[in-house]
């Protein structure tokens, strides 16, 4: 099972570059539809739970009841509910995020305000409370709508979450082979 969250920098490349061309059409194409955005996603989920199953099928990395790996299997449940309802999924999803922001604005409000008299840095995350929580009360107030609002913001982060993967697979690619004069070698250890 370990094998299957191995991470090489060719995998790594090649996220990043798909995470990036995501987000570029999100921020650049703000007017395609949430659903179809959805769509979007459980396609991928179903294709890669199908490329999942298969690999560990070949392979025999992850057997579950006759070589059936799990996290293919949910991948493509994962995916049909994705493509056959979209915009059900639309809201659960802005109603998910509208939640969290709400509790994530409501604990920094009072992190802030508990530590006004303290420090000037308290203003800071007051204002960052009032911001998240007003995102939160925005997506909850219509969450269809406040999808399609937010769909370039959501393509500005997986741009930005993309050149840092590919800014980690880099320095991993240029970690030194030696260490002291000598060549390094990963080797396997056995505790004692």
């Amino acid at each position: 099972m370990r094998n299957l969250f191995v991470s090489n920098s060719k995998n790594s490349i090649s996220r990043s570059v798909l995470t990036i061309l995501i987000g570029g059409v999100f921020l650049f194409f703000p007017r395609v539809t949430m659903n179809t955005v959805m769509i979007i996603i459980g396609t991928l989920l179903l294709t890669g739970g199908l490329i999942t199953l298969i690999v560990s099928n070949r392979l025999k990395l992850f057997t579950v009841k006759g070589n059936w790996s799990g996290q293919g299997i949910m991948n493509m449940v994962f995916g049909i509910v994705f493509i056959t309802s979209p915009s059900v999924m639309v809201n659960i999803f802005m109603i998910f995020i509208g939640i969290i922001l709400l509790l994530m604005g409501l604990l920094q409000l009072l992190g802030g305000l508990g530590l006004l008299s303290r420090t000037l840095w308290a203003w800071i995350l007051l204002l960052i409370g009032v911001v998240t929580f007003g995102s939160g009360v925005f997506l909850l107030s219509d969450p269809f709508k406040s999808a399609e609002t937010i769909l370039p913001f959501l393509g500005a982060i997986l741009i930005l979450n993309g050149i840092s993967q590919l800014f980690i697979a880099w320095k991993v690619s240029r970690q030194p082979k030696t260490y002291k004069g000598s060549d390094v070698q990963d080797i396997n250890y056995e505790e004692v």
